[in-house]
């Protein structure tokens, strides 16, 4: 690159207050600087600045293996070198760590720390080399000048796989542990939160991070979303309950406690449903949007309870299916998938939905139903749009 200072060489230069690299020292300096750059020299000075990073992150990793080697957090402040990180270089424990542990391991690989310091190296690149040499540093230093060029041009996604690869013939039972190690890591939690919400975290396996992607992907296809209004996110999140509630539609094996089929406990004042009373119905407890369970009870199964005046059960009754399976199966027929005009949603995506809800006196017919996928069934209840 055309500017090959070092940290100190640029610090030296912006404390006597100019020179062409001087760095910017208001944000509406540094835009009016980058706005007057051409194409190509942007382009360039993209480049460039992240060669600058790569620079600037093995010079900071070789100070902090002086500074751990002077042992001066010890001395100085009474630290260790990672709390010290910690504290000064607002690191998390774990990049504090992380750190320390790259700075030892570059003692050991002369060709790549030249590498690293050219600029040529990512950070990232740099920590996975120095643990692939801390894991097998015999094997490492034999073919460190490869690891030193292909580290040069491969992402840290593709490197990760060289190493990979490399490590299972050095040593193909310590590989083999590894990932037998990282699938038992996996994890999945789901828990309702105060306000009623559900928080989700989890760890795949390979396999099954995979299988999950394919199939959120699937349900967010952008040939199924012309004007959608929801974020990436919300998208996703819509995808992962489209996934739960077609395996509990389509598994007859799908079974609870005492041999009942899975099934959703609302409660709702049937004015609630049919507007008449502004009061929010009830999904176990939480509140939730009266809209919501309109376009729910449009196909699903539903057990009549009469509540006393102090919400106290009086009777139950039997569950009745708003939409027959006989009746579904044509309207599959008809309807082929969602009917929301320009929509392609197939119809395993799809609720039948009442033209006119069933609480306002709508009929139970082929002529009173069609076939909407979830969202615009809900546009169609929590929007108030009819189908076009």
């Amino acid at each position: 690159m055309s500017n090959q200072n070092s940290v100190m060489d640029r610090a030296m230069v912006s404390e006597q207050g100019g020179g062409p690299d001087a760095p910017d020292t208001d944000y509406e300096s540094a835009l009016r600087r980058i706005q007057q750059l051409p194409n190509e020299r942007l382009k360039a000075a993209v480049v460039d600045a992240q060669h600058r990073i790569n620079r600037y992150s093995a010079e900071l990793t070789l100070l902090v293996a002086e500074l751990d080697d002077r042992a001066l957090p010890e001395l100085d402040e009474g630290l260790t070198t990672p709390r010290w990180l910690q504290s000064h270089l607002l690191l998390s424990p774990a990049e504090a760590s992380g750190t320390l542990k790259t700075a030892h391991a570059l003692k050991w690989m002369p060709t790549i720390t030249t590498q690293a310091l050219s600029g040529d190296v990512a950070p990232r690149s740099l920590s996975m080399l120095a643990q692939a040499r801390d894991r097998h540093p015999g094997d490492f230093v034999l073919h460190e000048s490869i690891f030193g060029d292909i580290s040069t041009y491969l992402s840290a996604r593709d490197l990760r796989r060289a190493i990979g690869h490399w490590e299972q013939q050095v040593d193909y039972v310590a590989a083999l542990a590894d990932v037998r190690h990282l699938d038992s890591q996996r994890r999945f939690t789901h828990n309702q939160t105060y306000d009623g919400q559900w928080s989700a975290s989890g760890t795949f396996t390979a396999e099954g991070g995979h299988i999950v992607n394919t199939a959120i992907n699937a349900i967010c296809d952008p040939t199924n979303l012309s004007d959608d209004d929801r974020t990436s996110a919300q998208r996703r999140a819509d995808a992962v309950v489209e996934i739960s509630r077609f395996w509990l539609d389509h598994n007859q094996d799908a079974m609870t406690r005492s041999g009942e089929k899975p099934h959703i406990t609302v409660t709702v004042d049937f004015d609630v449903l049919r507007g008449a009373l502004a009061e929010l119905p009830e999904i176990d407890g939480s509140s939730v949007d009266p809209n919501t369970i309109r376009r729910l009870t449009c196909d699903a199964g539903i057990i009549p309870m009469v509540l006393g005046s102090e919400a106290e059960p009086l009777d139950v009754g039997r569950k009745t299916r708003t939409i027959p399976a006989a009746m579904r199966r044509a309207l599959e027929h008809r309807d082929h998938g969602c009917t929301w005009d320009g929509c392609t949603a197939p119809m395993s995506w799809c609720d039948a939905h009442h033209i006119v809800h069933w609480a306002n006196g709508g009929s139970t017919s082929l002529e009173n139903t069609t076939l909407l996928c979830r969202r615009h069934h809900t546009a169609t209840h929590e929007q108030d749009r009819a189908p076009p």
